[in-house]
Parts: C-alpha cells; sequence; structure tokens
C-alpha cells in the first residue's frame, strides 16, 4: 500500500501556520505538517521525507534558501512562499532549480498553493 504524499510547511509565523493547518486539513490525497524553523524542519525530514516543501525565504537562524539548499535530499519539490521581492534571492532560487511558478508572494490564494503541491505530487 502506497503511503500518502508528505508536504512540510516552514514558517516562522504562527498564524500563517495555522491558516495552513485549517486550509489542508481536510485533504485526504497528502498529509500536511508545519514547522517553525528551518532547523526544526531539517529535523523532522531525517525522520519523515516530504515530497513537497512550502518554504519562507526570511526565517530566524538559517534562512530559506540555505534550508533548500540542505533539505534536497529529503524533499522532491519545493514552492517558496514569501514577502521578499528582492532580485538576487530570486536568482539565487532560479540557480537552485526552482521553477518561476514555484515563487508565491505573501499573501497568496491558497488555491495557486495547492495547484503547486499537486504539480509536485
Amino acid at each position: 500500500m502506497k503511503t500518502k504524499p508528505r508536504v512540510l510547511l516552514i514558517d516562522d509565523e504562527a498564524q500563517i501556520r495555522s491558516v495552513f493547518d485549517s486550509y489542508f486539513e481536510d485533504f485526504d490525497d497528502f498529509f500536511f505538517a508545519s514547522a517553525a524553523s528551518a532547523e526544526e524542519a531539517l529535523t523532522d525530514l531525517e525522520n519523515n521525507p516530504a515530497d513537497v516543501c512550502i518554504v519562507d525565504m526570511r526565517l530566524p537562524g538559517m534562512d530559506g534558501a540555505a534550508f533548500i539548499a540542505k533539505a534536497r535530499r529529503c524533499c522532491r519539490g519545493f514552492v517558496v512562499h514569501t514577502g521578499s521581492v528582492d532580485l538576487e534571492l530570486h536568482q539565487k532560487l532560479l540557480d537552485m532549480g526552482i521553477d518561476n511558478e514555484d515563487c508565491l508572494l505573501k499573501p497568496c490564494d491558497m488555491s495557486k498553493i495547492l495547484q503547486r503541491i499537486r504539480k509536485h505530487i
């Protein structure tokens, strides 16, 4: 029996994690979890690899780009969900293979995030 795909949100804002948790709690096509920091997410990924990580770029401690670089072995796809419009950061993400369509600015319609999750799954 195949297990459900796993999606992990990394965002330091409790309110954003709560909105995502509430939105995705009734979805049966994947398992949803969240982490408050990149470090917490990396620890989680050691035991529970993810199919998709939704990553905020501005995190305390390790930033989102550094997280993506380290998490590539434990996660197949990444969706960036950030308030940052930094062009240098955007180029860094492109260099890491993150598709333009997977870079979403906050606030973002949840249906767009769901579409990107399903693309990766």
